[in-house]
């Protein structure tokens, strides 16, 4: 696997992640590194390299809390190295301690866990197969132990690692599929709170959040800010005449209609039947007008449309400005036709 594939298979555990992997990798590191030196305090095989035990210690140990301290100093690909560079350090114990008894192979599983808990199905099965060939060298260099033959013990552990790496695989991806498929749910929840079923485009609620802040931004640079009301005409006679399903159509296509004439910071919001709210900010009353009649010459279906425009002043409240802009859309639609603009 190359160093770019290995960056790209850690990658999709989310870089947020990566301090977290050092974290967990060190406290491995750390805890092999002591649980071999409880070994040499302990009873061991009187043939074994001690000098190589300890050094194997100090590489463990030093090398867990260098991995704690700098954790967020570490990238990807390190975290994948440095888990194969444990494997190693595993088959090279086990080689000092000089039976194929496999003590310090139980540490195997700890390499499978992290690979099935932080990397991809890929980079897994990549740290299982260095687990096979490190061991298989270190048990063929060995002599057999009393009991079971090195081949023997060799294929019942890689099995062992191979099912261990399967299950908490599945479990993990079954616990990643949940958490993506709250998430995606959370956000489609949120949508739905601050969109209009119908139209798609913002609702009431969603326009009232947006508006203070788009005030308090004009306040604070000093840049103009309108607001455009619109209501179709004539609509209740429309959804009458035509039906419910035709006058949903119609302020579908209308609202669709209105979103490609404006602005990717403008903001269109559907606050009642036929209803609308437009947010311009960083737009000049002349400019606004513009809107306007663009809005209007663009409603679908040969229907029109009435609009109000109210240019914030600096002082007065979102309900103010609101209330402004409502007050010149319906005085507009009493006349007709009424696209009025104050």
């Amino acid at each position: 696997m190359s160093v770019g594939a290995i960056k790209d298979s850690l990658s999709r555990a989310g870089t947020d992640d990566v301090p977290q992997m050092a974290r967990v990798l060190g406290v491995l590191y750390l805890s092999g590194g002591l649980l071999v030196f409880l070994s040499l305090l302990l009873e061991h095989p009187e043939g074994a390299f001690v000098p190589g035990l300890y050094g194997i210690v100090g590489v463990g140990v030093c090398g867990g809390i260098g991995l704690i301290v700098c954790a967020g100093h570490v990238r990807a690909w390190m975290v994948h190295a440095i888990l194969a560079a444990g494997t190693a350090l595993i088959s090279l114990a086990d080689y000092f301690a000089g039976v194929a008894a496999g003590v310090y192979a139980a540490m195997f599983v700890w390499v499978v866990l992290m690979a099935a808990s932080f990397f991809s199905r890929q980079a897994l099965v990549a740290q299982v197969l260095w687990i096979v060939v490190c061991w298989g060298v270190t048990l063929a260099a060995l002599d057999p132990a009393v009991g079971f033959s090195s081949l023997t013990r060799w294929v019942l552990g890689c099995l062992v690692l191979v099912v261990a790496a399967a299950v908490m695989s599945e479990i993990v991806a079954g616990r990643r599929s949940t958490e993506v498929d709250r998430e995606r749910l959370q956000r489609e929840l949120v949508h739905m709170a601050h969109h209009d079923h119908l139209t798609g485009v913002a609702n009431r609620r969603l326009f009232e959040q947006v508006l203070p802040r788009e005030l308090a931004r004009a306040r604070r640079r000093g840049t103009s800010l309108c607001v455009l009301a619109l209501d179709l005409d004539h609509f209740k006679a429309y959804n009458d005449e035509q039906g419910h399903v035709a006058g949903d159509r119609l302020l579908k296509a209308t609202a669709s209609a209105w979103l490609e004439g404006l602005r990717g910071a403008d903001l269109l919001a559907r606050v009642g039947g036929d209803e609308f709210i437009v947010l311009l900010p960083d737009c000049m009353p002349e400019e606004a007008v513009q809107v306007a009649e663009r809005l209007s010459a663009s409603v679908p279906l040969g229907q029109t449309c009435s609009s109000g425009i109210a240019c914030w002043d600096g002082r007065e409240s979102s309900e103010t400005l609101l209330g402004r802009a409502d007050k010149y859309m319906y005085a507009a639609k009493l006349q007709d036709p009424a696209r009025a603009i104050r």
